[in-house]
């Protein structure tokens, strides 16, 4: 090896320890990379007049002669790694160390090729701008859609078809001056998922993985010896121009299409051996579909063969990003240092591009739509209550939305609509009835009436062509839910029921890390509801009665059946509920608070709960209920409800074959913890995962859900939400609300037509 070689890998080495993060001195890196100190010396110092590193005196002000550590320049620059698909893109910015700084999604509203690529260069440079102070952009490296050779010029895209030819590299080079690579989105995302796996040490630097991506046809990346494999005319992976297993969104494919994905990948895996398979598809929902595959694939292996792993995507749509970020890092290490394998760049601080991906803008699975006319979507509201202020997100940037018009009934819905939404009452229309709001020429309509009314109402705007947002429950009764689901089918207007904790971060977050095999098959999961303000919210209005809202397994445990439901993928079937009305029925301080709102008087002074006042006339719900649930799957759960604790939250387990997960808060400032490791009490875990976000309660969630439900009516996107998920917790809601009031026998939630489960299963297309 030329001496070059030797020094280079050697300053590699120092330079690994300094990525750490920690300052550390000659001594410690000696220890650490068991290199002289002569030579260690001389690497910091060539490193220092480069400006990589810089010195500082650990102790100036001590006593005698202060030590010298050895850190990273805090402005030694960034690396920029974009992924850019047909309608959006997703770039981050990552110090020099590993650290991510930002994370942004936009959308690529115009498919023109010049005014698409100045929409992409704009993108870059406000994430450049926003991490100035970091010093200069030392490299970009760019995924995008299409074959693309090695001087990152796109040679083929059927998606979008304009930027044939461009070369891509060269322009946004030109444009950004600083140095680019471009891959192929697919080997991207080969390249990330490899170096999560590398990174927690699931895999050697110089393993072998074969990544399956499932979307608009089937699509292999491979990585050899640590190193993605392009092929000879950079066209390796490309399965689908010789076979065509399209997949389009469609969750629910049949054995047929099954059997040849499964053929179609033994075979591949079978001529490269690899070290995991791994598996992707379109959206979240696409683990099912994987999970077929994936069982198909082992079953079709003689008994006596070598063992395959194959596992589900850990990254998802974030995947081409990280393997962006990796390449560009990559990339600046072998120029900085001139070494031909750098090691590679643990990245920090992952849940910046994990939250930014959750928003929905980033997706494959947008199409071509026409530019907006310019014309705002005109909004309806049904009951301006509490939670009507969630229809104002329609009208944030980007959502194109504009209120026009309310139906409220009440006496003083002109001051509602001025105090709750902030509207003038005579710029819009104030509607008793639906009828009359549907009279208003409004494009789509929010529902935030009370339950008891949803259903009526909801079918009302479906049968006028309206799409509607539902706040949940669906509904209030096995009837009335089924009504609502039928009359979406038979119409084919487009229904969205508002569980917004499937866009929580705590639930996105225990999901991913379930989804990604981290505490294996999911067998249990628990629920714990402390209701700490369920005094003010659920026992001075409505909401304390059976006539209104049936009981409070439905109304307020509605969300978690659902979330327990998703985190399963699977239904309850069978349920046992117990409780009752331990506490509330105690105060005698009752009022009518019909010409009130819960702003008006919920406090947390209201405390303990036997002095609270101004109770509703009348109280025949549960103040304290739990649940017991057996799902399709086998997987069992409880749910446990208490509305006078004095902290409000909720506590989700969730245990597995191979592990555990738990979450301490569900908002910002909370952490979900993993135990994977066998051990006495440990309340630390083995690992420690950040919840971003939803510091005000579902606030953030709210914003997520009204965009998607926008971006469902307008361009027929996928949701993460699902009426047919609303239906079953609903259906699982009553039937323990029924087996608590009769004597906590076991019921069994109804079946609903196959019909029905075919049509929302794929996104309300027939």
């Amino acid at each position: 090896m030329a001496k070059r070689d030797r020094r280079s890998e050697r300053a590699d080495d120092v330079l690994r320890e300094l990525r750490a993060g920690d300052a550390m001195s000659a001594a410690d890196l000696v220890d650490a990379t068991g290199l002289s100190r002569p030579t260690v010396i001389s690497i910091l110092n060539d490193l220092e007049s480069s400006g990589w590193v810089s010195r500082r005196a650990s102790d100036p002000d001590g006593v005698g002669r202060p030590a010298t550590t050895w850190s990273l320049g805090d402005d030694v620059g960034i690396v920029i790694g974009a992924d850019i698909l047909v309608d959006s893109m997703l770039a981050v910015a990552v110090t020099f160390g590993g650290t991510i700084l930002a994370a942004q999604s936009s959308r690529l509203k115009h498919h023109q090729s010049d005014a698409r690529l100045e929409a992409v260069v704009s993108a870059i440079e406000s994430v450049r701008a926003s991490c100035r102070a970091k010093g200069p952009l030392l490299h970009l490296a760019v995924s995008t859609t299409g074959v693309v050779d090695g001087e990152g010029r796109i040679v083929r895209s059927d998606l979008v078809p304009q930027w044939t030819g461009l070369n891509l590299g060269h322009v946004l080079s030109q444009r950004l001056d600083v140095p680019v690579t471009v891959d192929n989105d697919i080997n991207m995302a080969a390249y990330g998922e490899f170096c999560q796996r590398r990174q927690r040490g699931a895999l050697s630097p110089d393993a072998d993985m074969l990544l399956v991506r499932m979307s608009r046809g089937l699509h292999t990346g491979l990585v050899l010896n640590g190193q993605l494999h392009r092929g000879r005319t950079w066209n390796a992976g490309e399965i689908s121009d010789v076979l065509d297993l399209r997949l389009d969104g469609n969750e629910a494919p049949d054995d047929d299409w099954i059997d040849r994905a499964a053929l179609t990948t033994g075979s591949v895996a079978a001529v490269i051996d690899p070290d995991v398979i791994v598996m992707s598809g379109p959206t979240d929902a696409s683990v099912t579909v994987i999970r077929r595959i994936i069982a198909r694939l082992m079953s079709r292996r003689p008994c006596d063969s070598e063992s395959m792993i194959a596992e589900v995507e850990g990254l998802g749509r974030a995947a081409s990003v990280v393997g962006a970020v990796n390449t560009a890092l990559e990339v600046v290490t072998m120029k900085a240092l001139g070494v031909e394998h750098p090691h590679p760049v643990a990245l920090r601080g992952m849940d910046k591009v994990v939250s930014e991906v959750e928003r929905g803008q980033h997706t494959v699975m947008t199409t071509y739509q026409k530019e907006h006319s310019g014309d705002p979507v005109r909004v309806g509201i049904v009951g301006a209550g509490a939670r009507c202020r969630l229809a104002l997100n329609a009208e944030m940037e980007g959502n194109e939305g504009v209120v026009t018009a309310v139906c409220e009934p009440h006496h003083l819905a002109r001051k509602r609509v001025a105090e709750r939404l902030g509207k003038d009452p005579d710029s819009i229309t104030i509607t008793p009835d639906v009828a009359g709001l549907i009279a208003s020429g409004i494009d789509v309509a929010f529902v935030t009436s009370p339950d008891d009314t949803h259903a009526d109402v909801t079918c009302q705007l479906l049968e006028a062509g309206i799409p509607v947002y539902l706040e949940k429950p669906l509904a209030i009764t096995m009837s009335s839910a089924t009504k609502v689901l039928t009359t979406a089918f038979e119409t084919g207007t487009k229904l969205y029921v508002g569980h917004n904790m499937r866009h929580m971060n705590v639930v996105r977050s225990m999901r991913h890390l379930i989804r990604t095999g981290r505490i294996g098959e999911v067998k249990a999961i628990w629920c714990r509801h402390f209701v700490g303000s369920g005094g003010d919210f659920y026992f001075k209005d409505w909401h304390a009665t059976r006539e209104h809202g049936t009981g409070l397994l439905l109304q307020k445990a509605a969300h978690d059946i659902d979330v327990m439901h998703w985190f399963a993928d699977s239904y309850t079937t069978d349920v046992v509920g117990m409780g009752g009305l331990t506490l509330y029925n105690q105060i005698t301080d009752r009022r009518d608070n019909s010409d009130q709102l819960m702003g008006d008087w919920y406090s947390l002074d209201n405390w303990p709960p036997l002095t609270q006042k101004g109770l509703n006339p009348v109280i025949d719900v549960e103040d304290i209920s739990m649940m017991l649930m057996r799902m399709e799957s086998g997987v069992f759960a409880s749910y446990q409800q208490c509305h006078y604790t004095p902290d409000y939250w909720r506590n989700y387990t969730v245990i597995g074959t191979e592990g555990r997960i738990e979450n301490f808060g569900d908002g910002e400032g909370g952490v979900i913890r993993l135990w994977n490791k066998r051990t006495h009490y440990n309340a630390d875990g083995d690992e420690t995962f950040p919840i971003v976000g939803d510091a005000n309660g579902h606030g953030d969630a709210d914003v997520l859900t009204v965009t998607e439900f926008l971006n469902f009516v307008k361009n027929g996107t996928r949701t993460d939400t699902s009426p047919l998920g609303a239906w079953y917790a609903v259906a699982a809601g009553i039937e323990a609300t029924e087996s608590l009031r009769h004597g906590s026998t076991p019921r069994q939630v109804p079946a609903l037509d196959d019909e029905l489960i075919r049509y929302f299963n794929n996104n309300q297309v027939k």
